[in-house]
């Protein structure tokens, strides 16, 4: 496996991606049992996915996003599960 080449997230990148999901923890949390939501899980999903693409996340922010896409799995069949972070 080669060696991840990114450079070391600085703490503001950090902070944007615990801000994020603070927002996406309330919304998503709200979402799932909505049924008349005007975006649907799959938009939530991409919008955790890009999480997962974008920042070198901590042991415990890592576990946030597995824990909403799990919510977002389990409350739309439809949702294709995606590979979980580790």
């Amino acid at each position: 496996m080669e060696p991840d080449r990114r450079p070391a997230p600085s703490a503001y990148e950090l902070l944007l991606a615990d801000a994020d999901l603070a927002h996406l923890r309330s919304v998503i949390s709200i979402k799932v049992a909505d049924p008349n939501r005007v975006f649907p899980l799959v938009y939530w999903r991409r919008r955790v996915a890009r999480l997962l693409e974008t920042h070198h996340l901590l042991p415990a922010q890592l576990a946030a996003v597995s824990l909403l896409l799990d919510m977002i799995e389990s409350a739309d069949p439809d949702v294709r599960p995606l590979a979980k972070a580790s």
